[in-house]
């Protein structure tokens, strides 16, 4: 049971959570991995949740090919977008109920992602919800990413709440590592398109958004509201 005295943000990863996007980067990925000729094997690193360029940085050490990581990253997020776009995805199932409730009751939006300025922005915006956020912090804005803190840092940094006036939202176990560094309590969302991922760290599991709901609706910050 959550206990929170005084709930002022609710903060969410991206990929994964506010829409199924996971499946996306993996086909980006196979798009590139064809282009160059790379056939993956187990020496590969997990990408769910972490450093989309640290993930190519291994992998040009791994298979000798041409590229900037960052360019990489760029050329992945690119592929994602146009996915979002070309096959109109929608967001996670309880998204919105779970934003219009946070709406109602004066409690602030945030988001802390690994994913660069651009994709954040475009990705927000393709799934109609980009107006719902106050604060939102990219993976390119901050020194270290996920399993660091800083993206959620960032977030409460923006907000000028503490972590003990925050939840988090995360589906990876990189992004509850993240999370739980910063001191703030998580839902670990368990979305089967996001791969095997240990969230065990979280303070809840979840299975659907709407879950939330069950939870901060008995917050004794709010029973009298």
């Amino acid at each position: 049971m959550m206990d929170k005295k005084d709930l002022k943000i609710i903060i969410f990863d991206m990929d994964g959570v506010i829409l199924d996007s996971e499946p996306l980067h993996e086909n980006a990925r196979q798009m590139m991995f064809r282009e160059f000729g790379i056939v993956p094997d187990d020496t590969f690193p997990d990408p769910v949740g972490k450093s989309s360029s640290g993930f190519w940085r291994k992998i040009i050490e791994l298979c000798g090919i041409e590229g900037e990581p960052y360019a990489l990253e760029k050329e992945q997020y690119r592929l994602v977008a146009k996915q979002i776009e070309e096959n109109h995805i929608p967001p996670s199932d309880g998204l919105k109920e779970v934003l219009a409730w946070a709406k109602a009751h004066g409690v602030k939006i945030g988001l802390a992602s690994s994913s660069t300025r651009v994709l954040v922005d475009d990705a927000l915006r393709l799934v109609g919800v980009d107006e719902a956020f106050d604060y939102t912090v990219s993976g390119d804005e901050i020194k270290a990413k996920k399993p660091a803190p800083d993206a959620y840092l960032k977030v409460l940094e923006l907000s000028g709440f503490s972590a003990e006036n925050a939840v988090a939202i995360e589906d990876s176990c990189a992004g509850v590592t993240a999370a739980k560094n910063a001191g703030v309590f998580c839902f670990g969302y368990r979305n089967a398109t996001s791969g095997e991922q240990n969230i065990d760290a979280a303070d809840r599991i979840i299975e659907n958004l709407k879950e939330i709901l069950d939870e901060v609706r008995t917050c004794p910050c709010f029973e009298e509201r």
